[in-house]
C-alpha cells in the first residue's frame, strides 16, 4: 500500500465544513411554516430602520411571527438600514415608494436645531441613497414648543410625490418630489378653516388608489395640549395636495377614553377600511364615512404606534413599546410587532422583537466557530453601541413591509 501522507489541519477542516453545512441544512428545513411572509421595515430612534424578513402564522397561538433561521450563515434575516446620527436622524416614518418596492422614503422626528430631513434608502443593498435638509417654518419656531422633537411622523405619497407629516405644532404636510428630494410645497393644516387649532398631533397616509391622503388629529384643550380623547378625522384630495391646497373630501369626529392620543395608520388594500394605531387600542375604520367598526385595546403597558394589514386583510401587524426588563432588573422598553386578529378582534400570543436582537453586543462561538461570528446581526451596527445603548430603550414607531400570502 503506497504511503499516504496525513494533514490533520486538512481533515478537521474539511470536517468542520461537513459539520457546517448539516447544521445548516438541518436550520433550513426547521423553518417555521405560516400563511404570511415577506419583509418588515421598522422606524427606530437609532438613527436607522429594522429590517426583518418574517413568516406569520396566525395559527401559532404562542408566537405567531417569527424570524426564521434560515442557515447557519444568514443567521435570523434581521437587519438594519442606517440612516445617520440618532441625534438628527431618530426616525418615526418609513414609506416604501409605490412605483420602487426596492427604494423606501423616510423622515426625521428629532433635530438639534430648526430644521427636518427627508431621506430615501436602497432596500436591496440595505444603504442610504441621498437626503434633503429643510428649515422649519416661522409658525413652528415662533410656537416654540415643537422645535428639537416631535417632527415629522406619519407620511402618504403620491406617484410623484412624497409627503411627510409634520407631527408637532403648527402641523404642516410637505409635498416633496421623489426623484430629486425637493420641496415643492409645504402645506399648513391652519390655512383651511374645517380643520381645527387646538389639537395635540397629526398622523395620516395615503389611500391605496392614491387619490385621497387621510389625516387624524388629536383633539386637545389647547394649541399642543392635553388630549381629549376626541378624534378629528379628515379625508383630503390628493390632487389639491399636489398643488398646495387643502380640500376636505370627508370629516369625522369620534370619542375615544380621555387622553387616549392616535397616532400612524394604514389602508387595507381594498381601500374599504383603515387600521388606526392608538396608543392603548387599535381601532379598524370605515374608509368610506370615516365611522369605528372595531375597537381593540391592546395588554397593559403595550403602546400601539402604527398598524399594517396582511395582504388579505384578514390580521394587522402592529408596531409596539414593550417594557421589558433588562439585566440590570431595569425595565425599559422594547421595539416588538404582534399581530392582531382583525376579526375576533384580539391580539394573538407574544410580541415579537425586531430590535433587541441587534442590540445585544456580538458573542463569540467556540468551539466550533473560533476566530468567526455568527452573522445573525453582524450587519447591524451593534459593535458601534455601547453598553447602555444596548441596555437601554430601543424605541421604534412607524412601520412599513412587503408581505404576501405563502403558497
Amino acid at each position: 500500500m503506497p504511503f499516504v501522507k496525513r494533514r490533520p489541519f486538512l481533515s478537521a477542516g474539511l470536517a468542520l465544513i461537513c459539520a457546517v453545512f448539516v447544521v445548516a441544512a438541518i436550520s433550513y428545513g426547521s423553518k417555521p411554516g405560516g400563511d404570511y411572509m415577506g419583509r418588515v421595515l421598522v422606524a427606530g430612534h437609532g438613527g436607522h430602520i429594522a429590517d426583518a424578513n418574517v413568516v406569520i402564522n396566525p395559527m401559532d397561538l404562542d408566537n405567531p411571527i417569527k424570524i426564521p433561521e434560515y442557515t447557519l450563515w444568514t443567521g435570523n434575516k434581521l437587519h438594519m438600514i442606517p440612516l445617520g446620527p440618532a441625534s438628527d436622524h431618530a426616525v418615526h416614518d418609513v414609506r416604501i415608494d409605490s412605483r420602487d418596492k426596492n427604494t423606501v422614503f423616510w423622515s426625521t422626528y428629532l433635530s438639534p436645531k430648526a430644521y427636518v430631513i427627508v431621506g430615501k434608502a436602497d432596500l436591496i443593498e440595505n444603504k442610504f441613497i441621498a437626503e434633503k435638509q429643510y428649515p422649519l417654518p416661522k409658525e413652528v419656531i415662533e410656537f416654540g414648543k415643537t422645535i428639537d422633537k416631535t417632527l415629522y411622523c406619519g407620511s402618504g405619497q403620491s406617484e410623484k410625490y412624497f409627503m411627510p407629516i409634520f407631527m408637532g405644532y403648527p402641523g404642516f404636510i410637505d409635498v416633496v418630489d421623489k426623484d430629486t428630494l425637493e420641496l415643492k410645497h409645504r402645506v399648513m393644516l391652519s390655512s383651511s378653516p374645517d380643520l381645527p387649532v387646538n389639537y395635540k398631533f397629526t398622523h395620516g397616509v395615503n389611500s391605496p388608489d392614491m387619490k385621497h391622503l387621510y389625516i387624524v388629529m388629536n383633539d386637545a384643550d389647547k394649541p399642543h395640549g392635553y388630549p381629549s380623547g376626541k378624534q378629528h378625522l379628515f379625508m383630503l384630495d390628493m390632487a389639491s395636495l399636489e398643488k398646495g391646497e387643502i380640500k376636505v373630501v370627508n370629516s369625522n369626529s369620534v370619542d375615544l377614553p380621555d387622553g387616549t392620543i392616535t397616532f400612524r395608520a394604514t389602508f387595507t388594500s381594498d381601500g374599504k377600511y383603515i387600521l388606526q394605531s392608538a396608543r392603548t387600542r387599535t381601532l379598524l375604520l370605515d374608509a368610506e364615512d370615516l365611522s369605528v367598526v372595531k375597537n381593540t385595546p391592546i395588554p397593559a403597558g403595550w403602546e400601539n404606534h402604527d398598524v399594517m394589514p396582511t395582504p388579505d386583510g384578514k390580521y394587522g401587524i402592529a408596531a409596539l413599546r414593550v417594557p421589558v426588563e433588562n439585566k440590570e432588573g431595569k425595565v425599559v422598553k422594547d421595539g416588538q410587532i404582534a399581530l392582531w386578529d382583525i376579526q375576533k378582534n384580539k391580539y394573538i400570543g407574544k410580541p415579537m422583537s425586531t430590535c433587541r436582537q441587534c442590540h445585544k453586543k456580538n458573542e463569540k462561538h467556540g468551539p466550533l466557530m473560533w476566530g468567526f461570528e455568527l452573522v445573525g446581526c453582524t450587519r447591524c451596527h451593534q459593535d458601534e453601541r455601547s453598553v447602555q445603548d444596548v441596555m437601554g430603550n430601543n424605541i421604534l414607531c412607524g412601520l412599513d413591509g412587503n408581505l404576501r400570502v405563502r403558497q
